[in-house]
């Protein structure tokens, strides 16, 4: 995944998250494939999903296959992936330019996730202020 200076840019809109969505399930699939799965969601026109997945492989998304008549995408990395990369630069982004309030905020929402608790974080806090100093 190409990294951006702002991580925000990154963030996929609605459609281009669903349609990751559909070919993260599918592992493998066309325009066509992609299209039946949101048509039988929504009403969306072929070439808007045929846009939106010329734009993720553009991002670097979505992986092209041009050999065959028509064109095959697989996911150019695992939805875990992205979202671990996206979560990482988005609040390192938040934690470099607003570090008082988004520190509150998490201390604020972690109470005890994977066996992380608001007395870790808290040491984890202080070592790296007094690695600062």
């Amino acid at each position: 995944m190409t990294r951006r200076n702002e991580p925000l840019e990154s963030l996929l809109g609605p459609l281009e998250q669903d349609v990751m969505e559909v070919v993260w399930r599918l592992g493998d699939a066309t325009v066509r494939d992609v299209h039946g799965q949101l048509a039988a969601e929504r009403s969306i026109a072929y070439t808007t999903v045929m846009t939106t997945m010329a734009r993720l492989a553009t991002k670097g998304l979505l992986q092209r296959d041009t050999a065959g008549l028509a064109h095959r995408y697989r996911p150019a990395v695992s939805r875990e992936r992205y979202a671990s990369a996206t979560v990482s630069d988005v609040l390192s982004w938040l934690l470099d330019r607003y570090p008082e309030p988004a520190a509150a905020y998490l201390a604020e929402v972690v109470d005890d996730v994977d066996g992380v608790n608001l007395e870790e974080l808290r040491a984890a806090v202080q070592r790296r202020r007094s690695a600062e100093r």
